[in-house]
């Protein structure tokens, strides 16, 4: 039986999805693999909660089930669920963990705010009538269903995706009640129970599947991990390449595909004019990043004087993050007028113009589970340079020989990323006609979300068969 043929029903738990909210990639995958996945045939119910920046006139959503009682420890709290009138999307609504809420993160009891999500989203399930065969939940926010699941009888197939391990969702000894277990002794890690629970591990990349089950990547679960053997699987995320399609891009200048690249020049002039930019001769570097130590941008801070002074490019950086390198970056671009620009925020619009009219894209990370920008920016013909860790490692080939799509590096530092740089600067400048092969292998590189949702299909297969 093939996976396009074997028709699973999916409970998708995620804290954000596009179109509804989105503040990292994460968003990103929740809003697209359900998609992807309904369109093999399978019955996929994504549900989050309805924070209070969720519209329900601007989103089309309908109260579907009015107040059921969802138990927490020694209380009730009352929950709602919401439907959208245009998908298979559920909604969560508790007025004081979501509805009077108007950010996603950082609102002090968030263990509490997910487990109730989690405790809710069940208990919707249970009244809908509605079983699934597999519940797939996403990072540690949904963590808790796997591990509430795990002790149901009759249970369905567990999985668990890991999108950054650098987050757990730890708790101190008295928050094991919420989960129902009353004689926990040591602190409460949402995570590590999931992973602990689930008939399969997922994280978004191959090489992340093996980076985390080590000391240095698996911040302190990689023990664990280890023990998960062949049920810790990497797959790796996809982009939306209807979306980011040069050919039809609206929030461009200009139109392109690979091969023919008028367009991209003119691209290329619009986001030089935009960032007061001079010299549309030389190369162009482009950053779409959060602003955050992870990300590598105190090696790009580091280096930008030196990168300036020895070569003639030009350079853009679009994020914001840590307030210290948010004022690196606004320090740099005022070291170097007409040479470095850039805007603190983030803008779809602005990126999508970097992306497009850029010739290079830098993604200096110190780690990254997957990442997405650097497909985006191969889907623009825009070349990346980045370090060879996790997802981009799995993304992107090298170059070296002439047959890649980018610039890897190893080494997280300056000198390693400024020879990864000397390596695209020697093809950009000096060996145009092999610069302009290496674009088009970049543009023709497949990142649809449909070979990955066929990986995820078999995986729910393989879970719902051998969930213990």
């Amino acid at each position: 039986m093939t996976a396009a043929r074997f028709e699973v029903k999916i409970l998708f738990l995620a804290a954000e999805a596009v179109p509804y909210v989105k503040v990292g990639g994460l968003g990103d995958v929740a809003g697209a693999l359900p998609e992807a996945l309904r369109n093999l045939g399978h019955d996929v119910r994504l549900m989050m909660p309805r924070y209070g920046l969720l519209d329900p006139k601007k989103l089309g959503l309908y109260k579907r089930l009015d107040n059921f009682d969802v138990r927490m420890d020694w209380r009730v709290e009352q929950c709602q669920l919401w439907a959208s009138s245009k998908s298979q999307d559920y909604f969560i609504e508790n007025q004081y963990f979501f509805g009077s809420r108007f950010q996603v993160y950082g609102c002090g009891d968030e263990i509490e705010q997910f487990v109730l999500f989690c405790r809710a989203a069940l208990e919707a399930c249970r009244l809908e009538g509605w079983q699934p065969d597999v519940i797939h939940a996403h990072d540690w926010h949904t963590a808790a269903a796997i591990r509430l699941a795990w002790a149901a009888d009759n249970r369905p197939g567990l999985v668990f995706t890991i999108h950054n391990m650098a987050h757990q969702g730890n708790q101190r000894p008295d928050g094991w009640p919420l989960l129902g277990v009353y004689d926990g002794r040591s602190p409460m890690n949402l995570m590590e129970q999931a992973i602990w629970c689930a008939d399969k591990v997922t994280t978004v990349s191959p090489n992340y599947a093996k980076e985390i089950c080590t000391p240095q990547y698996g911040f302190g679960l990689d023990g664990l991990l280890r023990t998960k053997g062949t049920d810790l699987v990497g797959i790796v995320n996809g982009i939306d390449v209807a979306s980011y399609d040069p050919s039809v891009d609206s929030k461009i200048c200009a139109r392109y595909k690979a091969g023919e690249f008028n367009g991209k020049r003119l691209c290329k002039r619009d986001v030089l004019r935009e960032y007061g930019l001079t010299d549309e001769e030389a190369p162009l570097v482009g950053i779409v990043s959060r602003l955050d130590f992870q990300k590598g941008i105190d090696l790009v801070l580091q280096s930008i004087d030196d990168i300036i002074h020895y070569s003639d490019l030009r350079v853009i950086i679009l994020g914001s993050g840590n307030h210290a390198l948010e004022d690196g970056v606004r320090n740099a671009i005022a070291r170097h007028p007409g040479r470095v620009g850039g805007y603190i925020g983030f803008d779809p619009t602005r990126a999508r113009k970097i992306y497009a009219g850029c010739d290079m894209f830098l993604m200096p990370s110190l780690f990254e589970p997957c990442g997405l920008s650097q497909m985006i920016a191969m889907r623009y013909g825009t070349l990346p340079i980045a370090r060879e860790t996790g997802g981009l490692a799995d993304t992107i080939k090298d170059n070296y020989y002439g047959d890649g799509t980018g610039y890897l590096f190893r080494q997280y530092t300056c000198d390693d990323m400024l020879t990864a740089f000397g390596r695209a600067l020697e093809h950009y400048l000096y060996r145009p006609e092999l610069w302009y092969r290496t674009q088009i292998r970049a543009m023709n590189t497949d990142f649809s979300w449909n070979k990955s949702a066929k990986a995820y299909a078999e995986l729910y297969r393989s879970a719902c068969q051998q969930k213990r």
